[in-house]
């Protein structure tokens, strides 16, 4: 009697789930080691993105799947063909939303400039690439205008780079110069290579709110209005998960 009332308890528990979760999300990624934000363990991600996108969804419509791509610049290809419905931590950017709509903002990423202790402490970009130092940068993303005028200008003193990890052991190497990366993911970094500091003579690179981007190919303006409502919603629960880290 009691194995029959587990089996029906599972079952009730499974239609359950069913029933609530009526939309599968595609979430594309990029990155592996991103610490705190994402870290992939075997098939499992983990970190204060994940902890956040479980926050903002639970008990709605929608259920993410994490998928991986190699770099940013593919995650965003396979979102505006609608092979991807969803990617986080996105800048806004007009020509994106060509192909994406955009989310409420969720949190706030300060970008800032990290060397080799043997490198100069440069006081701008400007200075950085006009003395034929070289930056690492992750593949496909925006840091503000000034940076993309740049790229353009000094396009071969830019290193771009899929993973965190890869951008630092470059840069504790010295094959690169400098790094421009996330503030809160540089901290982990740092205390891992005793030889990278903050460039702390420089102000912020970028500061800015990141959201969801959302496919147009494979989601409607009601999804996107969805996903603002569970923004709201759960944003003492968002500010919670990222209020430790920063």
């Amino acid at each position: 009697m009691k194995t029959l009332f587990l089996a029906f308890t599972t079952l009730l528990f499974t239609q359950f789930n069913a029933l609530a979760c009526t939309k599968t999300l595609a979430m594309g990624t990029n990155e592996t080691n991103w610490p705190p934000y994402l870290v992939k363990q075997g098939d499992t991600f983990l970190g204060t993105e994940v902890d956040a996108v479980r926050a903002i969804f639970k008990d709605s419509k929608f259920c993410i799947k994490w998928t991986y791509f190699p770099s940013f610049s593919r995650v965003q290809a396979e979102l505006k063909n609608g092979r991807v419905d969803i990617t986080y931590a996105a800048s806004y950017t007009e020509q994106r939303a060509q192909y994406a709509h955009f989310s409420l903002p969720y949190r706030e990423e300060i970008m800032l400039l990290y060397k080799h202790k043997d490198s100069a402490d440069v006081t701008s970009l400007a200075d950085l690439f006009s003395q034929d130092f070289t930056a690492g940068i992750n593949r496909g993303s925006f840091f503000g205008d000034e940076l993309e005028q740049l790229k353009t200008k000094y396009s071969k003193q830019v290193v771009l780079t899929a993973q965190a990890n890869n951008r630092f052991s470059m840069l504790d190497k010295k094959r690169i110069d400098y790094v421009i990366e996330d503030s809160v993911v540089a901290q982990y970094f740092v205390k891992k290579h005793s030889s990278i500091s903050q460039v702390k003579t420089i102000t912020p690179i970028n500061v800015n709110n990141v959201h969801f981007m959302l496919s147009k190919e494979s989601l409607t303006l009601d999804d996107v209005a969805t996903v603002n409502q569970l923004i709201t919603k759960n944003e003492a629960a968002i500010k919670s998960i990222y209020q430790p880290v920063h």
